[in-house]
């Protein structure tokens, strides 16, 4: 390369290059021997520039390779290409340029060079380089999406992280077209005025710092966070911080809606607290919500909320009956089924339908599973606190039966014993007073031992003690026991026996049987016939007892036998309601069965069957469906 300086005199080009950039410059033959040296030359030997003069390049870099980088660049100027490069010495580095060295005929006679140290702006720079690399590391491992922008808009910087939860395409951001940026970015969320009208306000407040919630068409939200950059006081931009908090918001949104699901449902009004919260479901977990409890193995549908116009109201699904959640399609719309569950019982079933174009997934049972699991407990509690109520009353309503089947029969032995101790009753009268009493005695006995049977039914602790037993001369015994009460209702009572009526049976607890069908009998005979029937069939006794009086209620036909049932009110016939329940109980414990056969106003006939035999009535037991 020539240049029009590399005309002077080598001393002269020297003088003018190294006024005109400082630092060590120096020339050399074309055997690269150093034939002026001026300057520091830090670069080449920290000895005076004068003890160079005379000295080879390659004396000075301790290498004849001639692909050692200061003798190749030297070559290359010696071939008449200038060279730019930068050299690694003792630490330092250099800035260095050597150009070819032309004599006055423009023959090249060597090379001239200059260098300058860069050591400080080379530290500098590299330090810059790691700065730099640190912030962009930085940015791309923070969880929220950074973008900077100038004053005018546009776009200095971004991490890795906005381009993902923006979904950005790189090649967008590549274009510098900010504008259609903006476009892409508005176009995502629910309200985009709304979200170019705040860019709009920052830019006219420049200094003001921002924070503001973004929400997406597609359902995700992010908090923006935006504050301005400043140099030396001076805004040149804006910082923009995106945070993704969509599951955050979701948790929230779930407990909330939990929270309020659950205070609809602490009402005891199960039917309107089922109802509400089918309106709370919608349109937050579905279009439609159906809710169905499970009564005697049939769905019997409480409530339904729908938002807007027409889904088909579905009906329920049979997985759901069986227990199992279950997502399925029903024409054009995704359905989900969550059964409601109470001690591994299904009590009940909601039915989702989705909006349009939405297809529910697996992930979304887990909320509505949660709800179904309230909502079975509170449809547990409002039951167990309505049994409770019941139970409460009932206990009331038999302290108050005891109380007034305990103070007639106290009453009467009272008053008869007072009778008999003032000892002015005739004879005849005394009588009946003794007879009083032991009527009374026996009546309270008999309402004692009610009690203490109940008891031990309850606690599986009812014996019996075998032997042979004849059932014609128990029921003849009963009714002559009963005589009394069969005078006071006027009721006149038949009793034919056929056949051998001997059976294995316990006395006391037979007994115990006929009695109470036969004061059932005459309790509700309403002052009619009764007729008692005795018979043998095969092995077999069977006891008939059949009343003309107020019949039973076809409604209570399947309760009779329960405990502390009555057929009417306690104050006009008394009793606890604990006779056949006993005598069921008996009966059954000896291997028999007692049925009811009734019409309203038309009488009730009692059926007692007994095996004769324990061996008949094992019979009896293994094959349930003979006899």
């Amino acid at each position: 390369m020539t240049t029009e300086g590399s005309r002077h005199r080598p001393a002269e080009y020297l003088r003018l290059i190294f006024r005109q950039m400082p630092g060590a410059v120096w020339a050399t033959d074309r055997g690269l021997r150093f034939t002026h040296v001026q300057g520091r030359t830090t670069m080449l030997d920290p000895t005076e520039s004068k003890r160079l003069i005379g000295m080879t390049l390659s004396e000075l870099v301790g290498s004849h390779d001639p692909s050692e980088p200061a003798i190749a660049h030297h070559l290359a100027a010696l071939a008449g290409v200038g060279q730019s490069f930068r050299y690694q010495r003792n630490d330092r580095w250099f800035e260095v340029l050597i150009e070819p060295l032309v004599d006055e005929a423009g023959a090249i006679v060597g090379c001239v060079g200059a260098a300058m140290d860069i050591t400080t702006q080379q530290e500098t720079t590299q330090q810059l380089q790691r700065s730099l690399s640190l912030l962009e590391a930085t940015l791309d491992a923070t969880a929220d999406g950074i973008l900077v922008v100038d004053r005018h808009g546009q776009v200095g910087a971004y991490n890795r992280r906005f381009l993902t939860l923006w979904r950005v395409p790189r090649l967008l951001v590549g274009k510098g077209d900010d504008s259609a940026l903006l476009a892409f970015v508005a176009d995502q969320v629910e309200d985009s005025n709304a979200f170019l009208q705040t860019l709009r306000d920052l830019g006219e407040a420049a200094d003001r710092d921002a924070f503001d919630v973004l929400r997406f068409r597609d359902g995700r939200v992010f908090e923006r966070y935006s504050m301005p950059q400043l140099v030396s006081d001076t805004v040149v931009g804006r910082v923009w911080s995106f945070r993704d908090v969509t599951e955050r918001e979701g948790l929230l949104r779930r407990a909330t809606f939990l929270a309020d699901a659950t205070r609809l449902l602490s009402s005891l009004d199960i039917k309107k607290a089922l109802a509400s919260v089918a309106q709370l479901a919608v349109p937050y977990l579905g279009k439609l919500c159906a809710v169905d409890l499970i009564h005697e193995g049939s769905p019997d549908r409480l409530a339904v909320a729908a938002d807007g116009g027409d889904p088909r109201v579905p009906e329920l699904h049979p997985a759901a009956v069986g227990g199992h959640s279950i997502i399925y399609t029903a024409g054009s719309r995704s359905h989900m089924a969550i059964p409601l569950m109470c001690r591994d019982d299904v009590i009940g079933a909601m039915t989702f339908v989705a909006p349009s174009g939405r297809l529910y997934t697996r992930a979304d049972l887990e909320l509505p599973e949660e709800l179904g699991r309230r909502m079975a407990l509170s449809i547990d509690n409002a039951r167990l606190y309505k049994a409770a109520r019941k139970a409460i009353s009932g206990r009331d309503e038999f302290l108050s039966i005891a109380a007034h089947e305990i103070r007639g029969p106290v009453a009467s032995i009272h008053l008869a014993v007072q009778s008999l101790l003032r000892g002015s009753l005739p004879a005849a009268s005394a009588r009946t007073a003794m007879e009083v009493i032991q009527r009374e005695d026996r009546r309270l006995s008999r309402f004692v031992n009610d009690l203490l049977d109940v008891g031990r039914i309850h606690t599986g602790q009812l014996h019996f003690e075998l032997e042979e037993v004849d059932l014609g001369t128990i029921v003849r015994d009963v009714v002559s026991r009963l005589s009394a009460e069969l005078a006071q209702t006027h009721s006149a009572v038949t009793v034919r026996t056929e056949g051998n009526l001997t059976g294995e049976w316990d006395r006391f607890r037979v007994e115990q049987v006929v009695t109470n069908v036969v004061s059932n009998a005459i309790k509700y005979g309403d002052g009619k016939p009764i007729d008692i029937t005795a018979a043998r069939s095969v092995d077999r006794a069977v006891l008939r007892v059949a009343d003309h009086g107020i019949g039973i209620e076809p409604t209570m036909l399947s309760k009779i036998f329960d405990p502390f049932q009555r057929l009417v009110e306690a104050r006009h016939y008394g009793g606890l309601g604990l006779g056949l329940h006993i005598a069921k109980t008996i009966v059954e414990g000896l291997g028999g069965t007692i049925a009811v056969d009734s019409r309203l106003g038309s009488g009730s006939t009692l059926t007692v069957d007994l095996p004769v035999t324990r061996s008949a009535a094992n019979d009896q037991a293994a094959n349930p469906g003979s006899g």
